[in-house]
């Protein structure tokens, strides 16, 4: 039952939701490290996503989006750090429509 539990908190929303606020706190603090740990959470999730079939590659390309908006920020050129984070948060957006509007085309 735990590890059920921990494996929804790792491969899903938890995760991708705290990935993408540390990405984004790390923009706005200029601090690299919290993107880099962000870029480590959004890991399980994009190897997860990368099983489905129009995703596999760019789904494992995401953390490393993330990985390059750290480098921006440790060069101070938050303008492209904000460009390199929006596939990661374009893909959530795309995911979170998809998770929404599921329940509707089965009832």
């Amino acid at each position: 039952m735990i590890f059920e539990l921990l494996v929804q908190i790792i491969f899903g929303w938890p995760f991708i939701i705290a990935a993408l606020l540390l990405s984004a706190a790390g923009i706005l603090l200029k601090r690299h490290q919290f993107l880099v740990a962000g870029a480590l959470f959004f890991l399980p999730p994009s190897l997860y996503l990368s099983g489905y079939p129009g995703l596999r590659w760019f789904a494992l390309l995401l953390p490393f989006f993330i990985f390059g908006a750290a480098y921006f920020v440790r060069e101070n050129r938050p303008g492209l750090a904000w460009l390199l984070l929006l596939p990661p948060i374009a893909l959530s957006a795309w995911l979170a429509y998809v998770v929404l509007t599921q329940s509707r085309n089965f009832s």
